[in-house]
Order: structure tokens, then sequence, then C-alpha cells
């Protein structure tokens, strides 16, 4: 019991410092429009009456056209970018880069400049989900700075693609989407369907939806699946992928692979697997976390590799097809 309230002490204390200096860079960076995202801003929310939640780092999501203004503000604040060559492949292949300090005191920064990361993914969503949230932002206040935050239905769907494309592998983020749904009126959850059909996000909502029947009381469960055809689909998706037989290479197809399970458009899906097959200089180099151009020797491999997996998850991926 002891050890419990002493790591609860310093998990409070931690959070507490991480929220200071997350207001500090706000405050600096105030004309950049800096929006606290993931666990960062649930310390804001759900969590700001016990500062609960273990957050990693900060992540932050700022317009595209302010990424540089905020770079050269940080940068006078001891903040530097992780490494040129790499932060320059995340921005294209992921649209986000990371910010360090060389005080290690101060916290790593995930900057982000798009709500929806993943390279394959991203071919299916209609419009643009990230100017969307941008324009219905919710204003908080901790000790006289104002947080902008993401509309609570917005950052739901926002942390369900985040819980979804991580193989359902962390339960305290089906903790934090059980916890945010279970504010939501009934107005809510209309507007997150209308939301949901609009970006065509109904397999993210549906997958997530059905985790949080499987892990909590189903009367406690807002959430709609709006897809009700083809769930032993979503059943699979629950059969993870046993990532031990060789955690460092194929896991990099595998997440990609992951990726067209949830892409609604057919014509999408063919795209997105060209593109796999074929991917641009800095999505090769990101997904096998190759530090230099030189990775692009790797090439062959990566074709070689792609087509013989391809046997392996074929029938996954004709089943996801509507």
């Amino acid at each position: 019991m002891q050890i419990n309230i002493e790591n609860e002490n310093i998990e409070f204390v931690r959070n507490t410092i991480l929220v200071n200096q997350c207001c500090k860079i706000i405050a600096l960076c105030s004309e950049c429009l800096v929006v606290p995202i993931k666990g960062i801003s649930l310390l804001f929310s759900i969590y700001k009456n016990d500062y609960s939640r273990n957050v990693g780092d900060i992540d932050l999501l700022i317009p595209e056209n302010k990424m540089d203004a905020f770079i050269k503000k940080l940068s006078g604040t001891g903040y530097t970018l992780r490494t040129q060559k790499m932060n320059s492949y995340r921005m294209k292949s992921k649209r986000k880069f990371d910010m360090v300090h060389h005080d290690s005191r101060y916290c790593d920064l995930d900057i982000h400049v798009d709500l929806i990361n993943k390279k394959f993914f991203r071919l299916s969503v209609e419009g643009d989900f990230t100017s969307f949230a941008l324009s219905r932002l919710k204003k908080a206040a901790y000790k006289g700075t104002t947080i902008y935050l993401l509309s609570p239905v917005d950052e739901w769907i926002y942390l369900a693609q985040h819980y979804c494309f991580h193989l359902f592998s962390n339960d305290k983020w089906l903790k934090d989407l059980y916890l945010i749904q279970r504010r939501f009126s009934e107005d809510d959850i209309a507007e997150l369907v209308l939301i949901t059909k609009k970006f065509h996000f109904e397999r993210l909502v549906t997958a997530a939806s059905r985790r949080l029947s499987t892990k909590y009381d189903k009367t406690e469960i807002n959430i709609p699946e709006i897809l009700t055809k083809k769930q032993f689909v979503f059943d699979l998706l629950f059969r993870k992928p046993n990532q031990k037989f060789a955690p460092t290479f194929s896991n990099r197809i595998i997440a990609d692979y992951w990726e067209f399970i949830f892409i609604d458009n057919n014509k999408s899906r063919i795209s997105a697997y060209l593109q796999l097959l074929f991917p641009q200089l800095t999505v090769l180099l990101d997904m096998y976390h190759f530090k230099s151009k030189t990775g692009c020797f790797f090439y062959p491999v990566h074709l070689l590799f792609v087509i013989l997996s391809s046997i392996l998850f074929f029938p996954l991926l004709i089943y996801s097809v509507k």
C-alpha cells in the first residue's frame, strides 16, 4: 500500500510539472495556436482533479503554416529538433516531428500538424478533419492561462484512431475512451455519428466501441457500432498478431497492413497498397527507421517482403472489403 501511495504522489508531481511546462509553451507561442492532445490534453479535462493518468511526453497540435514560427520560438528556450534529417522524414511520412531539450528536466515534445497521421489510412478520409477540429476548439483555463482543447467528440475520435492503430495495445487509452464517452450527451452521440460518416471513420468507431464492450459494462457504453455488417472482421482484429517472432522487422509491415483494415473505400485501399508496394523514399526510411538516404538500397528487400507478406495478409484484406 505504501508503494502505491508513493507512486501516486510521484505521478501527481510529475504531471503537475508537465502541465506547467505545457502552459509555458502555450503562453510563449500564443500566436501559433498550440493545442494539447493525447495524454497531456486529458490532464486539463477528465484527469484534472487527480492527475492519475500516466503521461510520457507532451503532444501538441499546431497549424502547419505556423510550424517554422513555433520551432523558432522554442529554439530560443533550449529546445532543438531531435534529428534534423529524421524529423523531415517523419514530417513527410507521419505529419509530425520531435523536439528535445538539452536539460533532461524538460519533457520531450511530439509536435503534430495533422490529426490523421497514418500514411495509408489518410487516403480514405473525406475532407480535412484537422481543419474541421481546429474550427471547433473549446476553451479551458489553468492558472490564468487560456488553453484550447479539441471538442470532446473530436478528441474521442482522434484517440480512437490512436488506440486502433496501436493494435489495441494499451489499456490506459481504452480507459480514456471510456471516461470521455461517459460524459457524452445524446446530442454528442448524434454529433459523433454525423462526423464519423462525414469523414469515413465508421470502422475506427465500430472497432473502438466493440473494444469498450469487451472491457466495460455494455450498459455504460454510449458509442454505437456504426457498422453492423462483417462483424467477424472486427473479431479478427482482436486477435492481434504475435509480435514476439520478429519484433523489430516484421512489425513495420504488420502495422502498415493493419491500416488497410480500417480503410473504408475499396479504391483507396488499392491506392494505399500501391503506395506500400512502391513507397516514397521518405516513407521507406520512416517505415524501417533508417537514419540516412542510404536506406534506399533496402528497397529491393522491401519490395520482395511486401509481395511475400501479401500472401499471408490477403485473406484478411479480402474479408475486410465492403
